[in-house]
């Protein structure tokens, strides 16, 4: 058997320092100055619901413009925020050594996170994992952002291992909807937001503590 992992970034694999509201905020402030109706829309939803509301108003005919410039400027946007924070992130204990044991063990290894190409390669790289993973996808790379399921399903076929046999690494409550959306099994770290209780709650295959547990999971 050939194992993978898949792995998510900010509160995974690193500490989490990324400004989820103010960047929330900032995005609706620019899709109210553009004349879309923001109101419905609060600050906790995700933000693939704040893209998806403002590409329902454009193809309905309530807002004119163009979708696609609208979103390239909201990821403009999400790198601004999201590189503010690189400086800010440090990689979580133990990540390293796991790395290196799974990667030992012949178990494949690679990324698929919300965050934008340019601050995932710096983070990465200040990291020191740039070299563990086989690759990277970013929210470059996909159609839609977590916790939709296409930037994992996307990942299942570059790494041509049988769906039963990869795994998805995350912290967060996007994680697990993605995982299961995308037929995966989900291994959740309580190493960002969220406690392993409230893991469990959400319908988390797996829970650790940290990445040092994983090993014990997929069984290497």
């Amino acid at each position: 058997m050939t194992a993978a992992a898949i792995f998510d970034l900010d509160g995974t694999l690193v500490t989490f320092t990324f400004d989820v509201r103010g960047s929330r905020e900032a995005l609706l402030r620019e899709m109210s100055a553009r004349g879309f109706a923001t109101k419905v829309l609060e600050l906790t939803a995700p933000t693939q619901v704040i893209i998806d509301a403002a590409h329902d108003q454009v193809a309905k005919g309530l807002v004119k413009g163009d979708f696609e410039a609208l979103q390239g400027r909201f990821y403009d946007i999400l790198d601004d925020f999201e590189l503010a924070s690189v400086s800010s992130t440090s990689v979580l204990p133990g990540v390293q050594e796991s790395l290196t044991y799974l990667k030992s063990r012949g178990v494949r290894l690679a990324v698929l996170t919300n965050s934008g190409r340019k601050a995932a390669t710096m983070t990465l790289a200040k990291a020191g994992l740039s070299n563990f993973f086989e690759f990277v996808l970013t929210r470059d790379d996909t159609q839609s952002l977590k916790p939709r399921p296409e930037g994992l399903k996307k990942a299942v076929l570059m790494l041509r291992v049988p769906i039963g046999d990869v795994y998805y690494v995350g912290d967060s409550i996007l994680d697990i909807r993605a995982a299961k959306a995308a037929g995966l099994r989900i291994i959740s770290v309580a190493t960002g937001s969220y406690s392993e209780d409230r893991l469990r709650g959400e319908g988390a295959d797996h829970v650790v503590s940290n990445l040092q547990g994983i090993s014990r999971v997929i069984g290497v």
